[in-house]
């Protein structure tokens, strides 16, 4: 991301907000937007989602049908609840006998929302990025089915940074994580004089982003697949 249209307005630029930030790959034949995974995997993080700047508010990018009748799924105004969990994750009761493929591509869940972070040129207190893996390439075994990105703010307590932590152990430990990893992160790192940025938090799971290769399932999953220094996530 190189992202000139945040300009900074004051001593604290939008890029520089620092996050406990996790990254966990699951397990290739788990797929944390099924229905059945999500709801376990939902109350482990729903604690941390609320922001006292502003409501939270989800959104999803998947696709229906087939040739002609590929197209993108509008899903409408989602926030972290019942209601909307129901719409976008799979075999939901909500769509369980829908009859037309749908292909997730990733959901987002901002807190507060993306359009108050860009009004207010402050990065999220929450921040969640669920992806699918990139394919593996020339008929390979894919190494991890998903990426889980998660951060929180580091000015939140150190009490909530610890809870946090123990949840996404739970979460690794639910997704048969081949490998989960932490770090401290700034949201994005500055580029150019106007206040601009690249390498957003929002983006690191999207393209090459995290990985070192184009390729990431190319080699067993290690701290090497990764293009930047993390530490293993341990209990």
């Amino acid at each position: 991301m190189n992202d000139d249209s945040l300009l900074v307005t004051n001593s604290n630029p939008f890029h520089a907000k620092n996050y406990d930030l996790f990254v966990l790959l699951g397990a290739p034949d788990l797929l944390p937007w099924q229905w059945q995974i999500w709801v376990e995997i939902e109350p482990l993080l729903a604690p941390f989602v609320c922001s006292d700047r502003g409501k939270s508010i989800v959104r999803s990018s998947q696709a229906s049908g087939l040739g002609k009748e590929y197209r993108s799924i509008a899903f409408g105004k989602m926030g972290w609840d019942l209601k909307s969990h129901l719409r976008w994750t799979h075999g939901s009761p909500s769509n369980a006998l829908d009859s037309n493929p749908r292909r997730f591509l990733g959901m987002e869940a901002w807190g507060p929302s993306w359009t108050v972070c860009e009004k207010e040129h402050e990065a999220p207190d929450f921040y969640l990025h669920l992806l699918s893996a990139p394919n593996a390439r020339q008929g390979g075994i894919p190494r991890f089915g998903s990426m889980l990105v998660v951060a929180l703010t580091a000015s939140a307590s150190g009490e909530r940074r610890r809870e946090l932590r123990a949840a996404m152990i739970a979460v690794a430990a639910l997704l048969k994580s081949p490998l989960a990893v932490c770090k401290r992160r700034a949201w994005g790192i500055a580029s150019g004089a106007a206040g601009g940025f690249r390498d957003a938090v929002q983006d690191l799971g999207v393209g090459r982003g995290l990985f070192r290769e184009e390729d990431p399932h190319a080699q067993p999953v290690s701290l090497e697949t990764f293009s930047e220094a993390w530490s293993p996530l341990r209990a």
